[in-house]
Order: C-alpha cells, then structure tokens, then sequence
C-alpha cells in the first residue's frame, strides 16, 4: 500500500492535470467483473441482537427469518417503514464532512485507517405487505452505496437501487400435542440497478465528488434480474422453544446486463450479450427459548434466547472463513409491551438495540460489529440502523 503523504496531497490537489490520466487507466472492467448483490431488507429489530435467526418468528420480519415460522405467526400488516444503515468509520465522517476539500477529506481517512469501507442501505419507504397464519408477502424498495477502497491505488464504488418482491408460505406437516414440525417455501423476485466504478480512489471520488459535481451520465451502469427460493423446516414446542433451519437463496440465478454508460442503459444499449450467475446459498440453524414469566408480571411482558450457527455450506469451500465467525446469539426483552432492549454477540462482535411501540408507529435502533475479513478482528466494521416502521 502507497502511504498517503504531504508530498501525494499536493499533488492530488492539480486534479486538472491528473484527471483525464487516471480516468483513462481505471479498470472499464467494472461492470464485466461485477459480483451480484444478494437482495436485502434492512431491519434495525433484527439487527439489535445479531441478525435473522433461522427459528424466529418475528411478525413482519419473519419475511427475513425462516418461511415455515409463518405456520405460526400472528396477523400483520406493514404500510411503510424506512430503515437506514450506515456503516464505516462513522465517528470519524465529521472531520471529512468538515473538510475543505471531500477528496482530501476521505483520503485523510484511508490513510489513518489504512483503507476504508463505507456503506448505507436503506430500506423504504416502499415496505407494504402482510404476513398471516401460513401466508406472507411484501414488496421492498431499497437504496444502496457502498465503496470499498482498501488503498490510494485502488477503489470500487456502487450506488442504486433495488426492488423486491416476496410471497412466502408455511404449513405445519405434523402436529402431536405440543409438538409440531413446519415446512416452509419464500419465493422472491428482485431488479437492481447500480453505477459502478472502479480504479485510484482519486479517480473514483472525483467521479463521485469532483468539483463539477456528480454526473452519472458517464459512468458503467449494471441491471441484474433474478428470482430464486428459499426454504425452511421449523419444530415447535409450545409456545417454549423453536428448532429451525434454513436455506436463503437455495437457488437463486441472476441474469446481468452490463452498460457502458447510464446513458447507454437509458437508451437500451447493452455493451454485451446478458450473463447469468448465482447467489451463493446461505444455510443456518438455530433454536429460539422463550423464558416463561410469571402471569402476574406486568413489567416484563417477553423474554426470549436466540442462537444460531450461519453459513453451514461455507465449512465445505476451501478459503471459508474462521467457524468461531459463523456463530450468533441473541437477547430480546420487551418491557411493558412497549420498550425492547435487545442484545447479542455475531461475528464476534457486540450488538445492542433498542426498540419503541408508540402504537401508531414503532421507533428501533441498532449498532453492531460485523467483520469483513476470513479471521476475527481482522477487518472490523462498525454499522449503526435507524429505523421508523408502521406495522399493526
């Protein structure tokens, strides 16, 4: 890694004379080289104690969990939610949104932090759907930008947006007395749209943040299609514990067009013939305890354990992360039927949320680690999700 100078400041700041030479060096490849974007639904709830666990019934975001919990979940509606993640180097953003220069600003930050990855997802406002006995679906808008520059020489930003549809349905297949087993079906369909480029990171941020201002015009442009199947099995025993296992994007192909400009794809001139690829399936495990409570406690209305263990298939890749990674557990604690506080450790890093039912509409919020690196503590990144939904 070039280390970032006094000497490579002033240069940076003759962008005049750079510009068209690094421009000209950045990789076209991009949108050719270009990984599929697994689709998502951000939620600040799940996020305050480490994820979505493969045995949880969780109301709307059951649509997140595991389908065959919908054999047993409660009525409920979403008319909207906006949820915002953020994620990076976050207390650091103010002395770069504080910058004379924003250039000079981010790449201050990737020399102190020796490379960066920032990101925001948002989910919203489009969140409309129902999940009832056996039966759910939604249908999900959400916005992307992430940028990956692990050095001066070498930066990847994507930025778009993304809609998704999924129906979703769950029957139990046995029942005896407390004991019964469900199974589970989630199909889905998704569009993504992204701008994507790649190259020196001074090239990449003066695309993004030069001083005649961002002009997307120019810049690779990718859609991707996909639709794909997840699929679940859940054992319930009462209303005490859940045993589950799931397989998101247990197949899941996605067709990409590629664009050299955004221009080119408003016109609906592809650079190329459209390729398929796959999402990688993802399988979990886990159990869900709910804490009996005394009947006449008033204060502490829920309790309930989480734990899971998350991506089984990655134990058979030859690169597959460190397997104290993969392991999860959570706490969630509702107060008075309208406080949560939540908590759990995934990734091995800390997670803690707090949530608010104020009846017309519910107020959550998260911080959690996740790490972006095969080995714990190698790549640390801090997340924060901030999230106001209307679900009854």
């Amino acid at each position: 890694m070039i280390p970032y100078t006094p000497l490579i400041r002033s240069r940076f700041t003759a962008k005049h004379l750079l510009i068209a030479l690094i421009l000209a060096s950045a990789s076209p490849l991009a949108a050719q080289n270009f990984t599929p974007v697994t689709p998502e639904i951000v939620s600040a709830r799940l996020a305050g104690f480490g994820g979505a666990y493969s045995s949880m019934q969780a109301g709307f975001d059951t649509l997140s969990t595991n389908p065959a919990a919908l054999a047993a979940v409660d009525k409920e509606w979403s008319i909207a939610r906006l949820a915002v993640n953020a994620s990076g180097p976050l207390f650091d953003l103010a002395s770069v949104l504080q910058a004379d220069d924003l250039t000079d600003g981010i790449l201050d930050l990737i020399s102190k932090n020796e490379g960066i990855h920032l990101g925001s997802s948002i989910t919203g406002p489009l969140a409309f759907g129902l999940v009832d006995r056996n039966f759910g679906f939604g249908l999900f808008n959400r916005s992307v930008v992430n940028a990956s520059i692990p050095s001066i020489t070498s930066a990847t930003v994507l930025a778009g947006e993304e809609l998704q549809l999924v129906g979703a349905y769950g029957l139990d297949v046995l029942t005896h007395k407390k004991h019964a087993l469900a199974v589970g079906l989630q199909l889905k369909g998704f569009f993504q749209t992204f701008l994507t480029e790649s190259g020196t990171a001074i090239a990449v941020l003066s695309t993004f943040t030069g001083s005649e201002g961002f002009k997307p015009q120019n810049i690779p442009t990718i859609l991707a299609t996909g639709f794909g199947v997840d699929a679940g099995l859940l054992y319930r025993f009462g209303s005490l514990l859940n045993v589950g296992i799931v397989c998101r994007n247990a197949f899941t192909p996605v067709y990409i067009s590629s664009y050299a400009t955004f221009t080119d794809y408003l016109d609906g001139v592809p650079a190329g013939d459209t390729r398929s690829d796959r999402l990688e399936p993802e399988l979990d495990a886990g159990a869900t305890i709910r804490i009996p409570l005394p009947e006449n406690w008033i204060t502490v209305t829920e309790f309930r354990v989480m734990a899971d263990y998350r991506n089984i298939l990655d134990r058979f890749k030859p690169a597959a992360r460190n397997p104290v990674l993969e392991a999860a557990v959570g706490t969630e604690l509702r107060l008075l039927d309208v406080v949560s506080l939540r908590a759990g450790i995934s990734e091995t890093y800390l997670s803690s949320g707090l949530g608010l039912d104020l009846s017309f509409f519910t107020i959550d919020f998260a911080m959690y680690g996740r790490e972006l690196g095969r080995e714990p503590g190698k790549r640390p990144l801090l997340n924060m999700e901030l999230q106001i939904s209307m679900e009854y």
